[in-house]
């Protein structure tokens, strides 16, 4: 094996110097068979060397360039990414807008929730008073009735029936009270006022003055007079006095 090595450094040293007369190892001396020998060593190092770089920079020339390339190229005035603490604050921006918004919608909805309330309250108590104000004004007309034949004096077998008549009339009465169905008070020479009073006749008088109820023909009747708007259901038939002193009408 040793002497196949010195074979083959032999002929790399004869085909590198081109020197062949030696062609033993006894033809050259040791210092030279010594050099030859790391030059032996060292040239294959050369040439894999030189062959590698060769090899690497063709590889550089047709390779692509890379994405850190690429990155160096962009320009230096790009923007930076977002701190956390911005983005956070944007976030937070946002939810605030939403949630200014979603409050805004609510108290539009709360108004109109309380309008329609309102509204819907104001009319099932209209129709409630309507629909009293038609019972009531029936029923006093029935009561007229019963009024107007208790005031006659009867007598005789007769009598009985006037007061059983007295008596039912006065029921009327009491249930008109407990649901608040009340007479008219009007006193003699007050003015004239027709949302109250229906003017029927006309009455002479010295100590009245013109304009002023001058007698009652028929009573009234109110529904609720102490509600903020009460129902006239029948208005005070009056005659209205025509001399003395003029007042106006109200």
């Amino acid at each position: 094996m040793k002497a196949l090595q010195q074979r083959v450094l032999r002929t790399v040293v004869a085909d590198v110097t081109g020197y062949r007369p030696f062609c033993g190892r006894r033809g050259l001396p040791h210092t030279a068979m010594v050099t030859l020998e790391r030059q032996s060593c060292l040239l294959p190092r050369r040439l894999f060397s030189s062959d590698t770089a060769k090899e690497d920079k063709a590889n550089n020339a047709e390779a692509p360039p890379s994405d850190k390339d690429e990155t160096a190229q962009e320009p230096a005035e790009a923007e930076a990414p977002e701190a956390p603490s911005a983005v956070l604050e944007k976030e937070l921006a946002a939810l605030q807008e939403n949630v200014r918004a979603r409050k805004h919608e609510l108290l539009l909805s709360l108004a109109d929730f309380e309008n329609n309330k309102k509204r819907f309250s104001k009319e099932r108590e209209d129709r409630r008073k309507s629909s009293m104000a038609n019972f009531a004004t029936e029923m006093i007309k029935v009561y007229g009735q019963f009024d107007a034949f208790a005031a006659e004096k009867h007598t005789g077998a007769v009598q009985g029936l006037h007061q059983g008549v007295a008596l039912t009339r006065d029921l009327y009465k009491a249930s008109f009270e407990r649901f608040g169905v009340r007479n008219i008070q009007v006193e003699i020479g007050e003015p004239y006022v027709a949302a109250r009073h229906e003017n029927v006749g006309t009455v002479e008088s010295t100590q009245l003055p013109m304009n002023a109820v001058g007698e009652i023909v028929r009573p009234g009747w109110v529904l609720e007079p102490d509600s903020p708007k009460p129902v006239v259901l029948q208005k005070v038939e009056v005659h209205v006095s025509t001399q003395g002193p003029k007042v106006p009408a109200s």
